[in-house]
């Protein structure tokens, strides 16, 4: 609880500097520290840390900041861990995609997890195609060891730009394992390149839930950004409030 104290402290103080005259350079590091839980138990939040480079640099003055690695469509790998102190969790991995000159792209994933005195491995994969500069449909696969369960599904994301708002990031996924068949369904409107609202659907054959969300991407200096969020799932089953907050630095 003390570790966190401090540590929510120090993220919120450093979001308070100036964030006048903020350039949006081009980049190709990115590396993120952030911290999501629930306003009924703040304390028992999840830390995550990551950083991704890019083969080629990435532009973040006309598009929202939150989706300037998606738009690029470039070439990139990134590593990453995360710790979840209430069951007693770690884990840490490394990604990368790749894309071909026809449009086309290929990815992988590796992650190990350490949950008390358990631990196994995951990995995966992914074939997608860019069919226009703003949009992407991928078929994914996920596995591992230690009877982990198979899972296989599709994905589709399309942006569409606006003329009076930034626009809207359309997304859905679906994904079947021996268990379940579950369908996500997404929409994010960004009304400029800070701000969005949304609200998305969750369909398996156990449950379906609805939930609304808003985010904001505070630019702080030239490589230096703050990010939160919020969302709430519209179910009497379903306490509390979602909270997010992170920091990024790009260069």
């Amino acid at each position: 609880m003390r570790q966190t104290t401090t540590a929510l402290a120090i993220l919120l103080s450093l979001t308070s500097l100036s964030a006048v005259a903020a350039q949006d350079n081009n980049y190709q590091h990115e590396a993120g520290l952030s911290y999501t839980t629930n306003s009924e138990e703040v304390s028992d939040g999840l830390w995550n840390a990551n950083y991704r480079y890019y083969f080629e640099s990435v532009e973040q003055s006309k598009a929202p900041y939150a989706l300037n690695g998606f738009l690029a469509q470039e070439s990139n790998i990134g590593a990453n861990y995360q710790n979840f102190d209430p069951a007693d969790s770690d884990s840490y991995g490394v990604d990368g995609t790749f894309v071909l000159g026809s449009n086309w792209f290929v990815g992988a994933n590796y992650q190990k997890f350490d949950v008390a005195s358990y631990d196994f491995n995951t990995y995966g994969a992914e074939v997608g195609y860019y069919f226009n500069d703003s949009s992407a449909v991928s078929a994914f696969y996920q596995d591992g060891d230690d009877n982990f369960t198979e899972t296989y599904g599709l994905k589709v994301r399309s942006y569409i730009a606006l003329q009076s708002t930034a626009g809207i990031d359309l997304n859905a996924s679906w994904a079947h394992n021996e268990f379940d068949d579950v369908l996500n369904v997404g929409a994010d409107w960004y009304i400029n390149n800070a701000w969005s609202v949304g609200a998305g659907y969750t369909d398996s054959d156990n449950d379906d839930a609805f939930d609304v969300r808003t985010a904001y991407w505070l630019r702080i200096t030239d490589g230096i950004s703050a990010n939160f969020q919020i969302s709430k799932v519209l179910d009497s089953d379903y306490d509390g409030v979602g909270l997010g907050l992170g920091l990024v630095g790009r260069f």
